[in-house]
């Protein structure tokens, strides 16, 4: 009886060794890694400096197509990029932090951004997603606290992620909708931001950027409003491109730009 006994408790002892290691081990390979910036931020990097046409002032060769195409991508631009600043900064500072395991598959990012401090909360809901909070606290002039600036789902092998993107503290409503998707074997990807605000003159607006695998044309802009759609498809290396756009051009056709950026007959 007493071997019987005792053979029962070491068998409980290693049952129980065994579920915490198992728990353990969950815990650590249950941590998440949020996906790079380009998740959320859009890349308007070709079209942020207006090229130098000095040498050509006295050339009969314009830029009216390339100009239209820096303009129409540089109001976007603009617009984001004030309203991503702190965002961004906050979002980038968290890849130089490891999270703290808070349980029930919770992981929390603490750190501080200049006048910013962040809590970048993320929980699992499947095997194959995790959701994702950023709250943010600022001290000082115009101070606040735990504003959640956005929120966005991911996918744990990184091919997707959906964000929400909320205003601001003094005005705490959605305003863009975030989509990104990334095939990473074949190196092509698209991140859309949607005007999404209530009540906004633009609700319903939209820009796409997209990266794909064409060996003349392997970026491209969809920029689209109530009244106007405009594609824009350029060269990343040889800063060729074209552009359409009815509303501007009065027609459906393409308009393209050289290396140089002249205006230029297109090929296709």
């Amino acid at each position: 009886m007493k071997q019987k006994t005792l053979f029962s408790f070491m068998a409980v002892m290693v049952i129980i060794a065994l579920v915490s290691v198992s728990c353990k081990k969950d815990d650590n390979d249950g941590q998440p890694v949020m996906p790079p910036i380009e998740s959320f931020q859009m890349d308007f990097s070709d079209f942020t400096v207006f090229p130098d046409t000095t040498d050509n002032l006295k050339s009969l060769n314009t830029y009216k197509h390339f100009t239209y195409s820096y303009v129409t991508v540089g109001v976007w631009n603009l617009v984001t990029t004030v309203a991503l600043a702190v965002p961004v900064a906050v979002y980038l500072e968290s890849f130089n932090h490891t999270p703290e395991f808070l349980g029930d598959d919770t992981w929390q990012w603490s750190y501080s951004v200049d006048t910013y401090t962040a809590r970048l909360v993320t929980t699992r809901i499947s095997n194959e997603k995790f959701t994702a909070e950023m709250f943010i606290s600022k001290t000082g002039v115009e101070a606040f606290e735990d504003f959640k600036w956005f929120e966005g789902t991911i996918r744990y092998d990184h091919t997707h992620a959906s964000w929400k993107l909320y205003e601001s503290p003094a005005n705490n409503v959605q305003w863009l909708d975030i989509q990104w998707t990334k095939d990473w074997e074949a190196g092509t990807s698209e991140i859309t931001y949607t005007n999404v605000k209530a009540g906004s003159e633009e609700l319903g607006s939209y820009i796409t950027y997209g990266i794909v695998d064409d060996p003349d044309y392997d970026a491209f802009y969809t920029l689209v409003t109530a009244t106007n759609e405009v594609n824009i498809k350029y060269n990343t290396e040889t800063k060729t491109g074209m552009v359409k756009s009815p509303d501007y051009f009065g027609d459906g056709e393409w308009h393209c730009w050289n290396e140089q950026f002249q205006d230029s007959d297109c090929d296709q």
